[in-house]
């Protein structure tokens, strides 16, 4: 359970931050959400890049929580490899169609 919460926080808390940044909560559109995640999506790589050094680090320094440090960083990883990262690469296919049919719609 703790692992799990650690996790939403780690991809959740970049998508707030730049979802109040940005205003979304104010106007929301589904294109401005998109733009959002795609935005946080930098946070959340350098996230990941941070938490493998890191749980070396702690590894050579021994520290105590070293298993919970360890199960965080791969849960991370895999989520945002096997579930994020695909899922934004589809909401991305689907704004550029409905950025498509919207300019199309325009156009006539």
């Amino acid at each position: 359970m703790i692992v799990f919460v650690f996790v939403a926080l780690l991809y959740g808390l970049p998508i707030l931050w730049n979802a109040q940044k940005n205003s979304l909560l104010k106007s929301f559109t589904f294109i401005e959400l998109i733009k959002t995640i795609n935005k946080s999506l930098i946070i959340q790589i350098v996230t990941g890049l941070i938490l493998i050094p890191l749980f070396r680090l702690l590894d050579y320094l021994d520290f105590v929580f070293l298993d919970l440090i360890l199960v965080i960083s791969w849960t991370y990883l895999l989520v945002g490899i096997y579930w994020y990262l695909p899922t934004l690469g589809i909401l991305n296919i689907i704004k550029m169609i409905a950025n498509k049919k919207l300019k199309r719609n325009n156009s006539i």
